[in-house]
C-alpha cells in the first residue's frame, strides 16, 4: 500500500516562537553555530578515525566553550523529561498525525517534543547523533536549569493516555546511579522507546555507539544498526550497573496485529512495531479514536495501575540487591554461588519480568536459607 502524502507545511509557521527567538537574538544564534560547529568537529574526528577517548575530551572541552557564552535568556526551568523523535525521508502523513498526537500530553505536563527532520548522517547513525547533540546542549546549561531525561520515542507511536506523566517511571533517589531505562521482546532490546538521563554518562555511551561500526563489522549487515549497537554496549559489563530494563507495556506497549494490543485502556501508548497486516488501517483508526474528546483511552492518572506497578517493581530491585548483597558475603558456597549468578543475570536483563525476578529470588532465598518471616 502506497504511504499517504502530508500537506506541505512552513516550518516557520510550525515554531513561531522558535522562528522568531532566532531571528531577533544574535546570542541564540551564535548559541546555534556553536552546536553545529561541534557537531561538524565530531563527523570530521569520526572521519579521521579519531577514538572514542580522544572525541570524548573534545566534547568535554566544547561544552565548556558553549556554557561560557550561553545568553541569560536561554537559561531557564526545564521541564523534568524532554521528548525527542526524527521524522524525515519520504513524506507520511500517518507518521505526521502520530507525532501531533502528542500535544495535550505536552500541554498538560509542559513537555517539549524536538523532531528530527534532516537526516545528519547515512544509515542509522542520525539518531544517536541527534540524541548526542542534544545532551550535550543540556550538559552546556547550568546543572540546576538542565532537562534531567531525554525520552526517545519512534514516529510509529501514538500517544494515547496524556493524563500518565513520565516522571512517574524515572528512577528513585536510592538508583540515581541508573542512567538508562529501556524495554526488551523476544528479539532483544527495543529503542523504539526509552529513557536516557542527561549525564556525562550518557555522552560516553552515544560516543562509543556512534565509534562501534569502526570496530564491530558484524553491525555493517544489521537490520536496526544503531538498536545492535546499543545492545551490544548495555550488555557489557561496563555498561550494564547503570541500565535497567522495565516492563514494555508501560511505555513501549506493542500493536500485536491489527486487531490486538498488547496493553490496556489508560496505558501511555502504542507502539506499532514490525505489525503485521495493515499498518496504516491500524494507525489510522487509533488516531481517529485518540481525537475524541471522550476517548477511552484517555483516564486520570489515579485509575490506572501505573503507581501499584511501579512501586512494586522498584521494591523488587531493591530486594534483588539486597540478596545479592547478601549473597557476597557467602560467595564461597557453591551453591549460593550459582544462585546469586541467576539472580544477578534475572537483576541485570530481566527485572522487567516479575515472574522470573521472583523465581531468582527465592533460588536465592533457598541457597542462603533463609526462610520466611525470619531476618
Amino acid at each position: 500500500m502506497t504511504k499517504p502524502k502530508p500537506a506541505t507545511t512552513n516550518k516557520a509557521q510550525q515554531f513561531p516562537r522558535l522562528t522568531k527567538r532566532l531571528l531577533i537574538t544574535p546570542q541564540v544564534r551564535s548559541l546555534v553555530l556553536a552546536a553545529v560547529l561541534l557537531g561538524t568537529l565530531f563527523f570530521l574526528l569520526q572521519t579521521l578515525n579519531v577514538g572514542a577517548r580522544e572525541l570524548e575530551h573534545t566534547t568535554r572541552q566544547s561544552l565548556q566553550v558553549i556554557n561560557n557564552f550561553a545568553p541569560a535568556a536561554w537559561r531557564g526551568q526545564r521541564p523534568p523529561v524532554m521528548k525527542v523523535t526524527a521524522l524525515f525521508g519520504q513524506a507520511n502523513e500517518l507518521y505526521e498525525a502520530a507525532v501531533r498526537s502528542h500535544e495535550e500530553h505536552n500541554r498538560l505536563h509542559g513537555y517539549e517534543l524536538k523532531v528530527l527532520r534532516e537526516r545528519i548522517v547515512d544509515n542509522f547513525w542520525s539518531k544517536p547523533a541527534f540524541l548526542l547533540s542534544l545532551v550535550v546542549e543540556e550538559l552546556a546549561r547550568p546543572e540546576g536549569e538542565r532537562t534531567g531525561w531525554i525520552m526517545w520515542l519512534g514516529p510509529d507511536i501514538i500517544l494515547l493516555n496524556p493524563h500518565v506523566p513520565l516522571d512517574i517511571f524515572l528512577p528513585p533517589a536510592d538508583y540515581a546511579h541508573v542512567h538508562f531505562l529501556g524495554t526488551h521482546d523476544t528479539a532483544g532490546l527495543n529503542t523504539g522507546a526509552f529513557f536516557l538521563r542527561v549525564h556525562e554518562w550518557s555522552v560516553r555511551l552515544l560516543i562509543e555507539v556512534l565509534s562501534l561500526p569502526k570496530h564491530e563489522p558484524a553491525l555493517e549487515h544489521a537490520v536496526d544498526k544503531d538498536q545492535m549497537a546499543l545492545e551490544m554496549l548495555l550488555t557489557a559489563a561496563s555498561w550494564r550497573q547503570q541500565v535497567v530494563y522495565m516492563p514494555r507495556t508501560w511505555f513501549n506497549a506493542y500493536q500485536l496485529d491489527v486487531d490486538k494490543f498488547e496493553g490496556k485502556r489508560g496505558d501511555l501508548l502504542v507502539h506499532f512495531h514490525d505489525l503485521e497486516g495493515d499498518k496504516w488501517s491500524a494507525m489510522s483508526a487509533y488516531l481517529a479514536q485518540v481525537a475524541l474528546r471522550n476517548s477511552t483511552w484517555s483516564r486520570p492518572l489515579a485509575t490506572t495501575t501505573y503507581a501499584s506497578e511501579i512501586d512494586e517493581y522498584w521494591e523488587r530491585v531493591r530486594n534483588a540487591e539486597r540478596l545479592l548483597d547478601v549473597a557476597e558475603r557467602h560467595s564461597a558456597d557453591k551453591g549460593v554461588e550459582e544462585a546469586a549468578k541467576r539472580l544477578g543475570y534475572a537483576f541485570h536483563f530481566e527485572a522487567d519480568i516479575e515472574k522470573v525476578m521472583h523465581q531468582a529470588m527465592d533460588g536465592m532465598k533457598e541457597a542462603l536459607g533463609i526462610v520466611e518471616g525470619r531476618h
